[in-house]
């Protein structure tokens, strides 16, 4: 996301048009803090900790914070907006 170009097509921002796009996406993890029970707030904290620890063993930082939240910032020229806007989810992803 640099402001100066399409960061689908690559066409220069503001030389054609005074519009440019942004486009901000966040992926995070999806819980419903509403399912936590009283047993589950008493479990041994300690023996929670270590098991998540053991859990990250073998995976990059990176890695581990993809399974958490990432946030993705895009510039867009008005073409690639309205077929961004029309389908924001390509077919072809899935």
């Amino acid at each position: 996301m640099n402001h100066q170009s399409c960061d689908l097509c690559g066409r220069e921002l503001l030389a054609q048009s005074e519009l440019r796009y942004e486009v901000k996406i966040e992926v995070k993890a999806a819980y419903d803090p509403l399912n936590f029970i009283e047993h589950d707030l008493a479990q041994n904290v300690r023996a929670e900790i270590a098991k998540l620890i053991q859990q990250l063993q073998g995976i990059s930082e990176e890695e581990a914070q993809n399974e958490v939240y990432r946030q993705f910032e895009f510039d867009l020229c008005g073409v690639c907006q309205r077929r961004y806007v029309r389908e924001p989810l390509p077919r072809w992803a899935s």
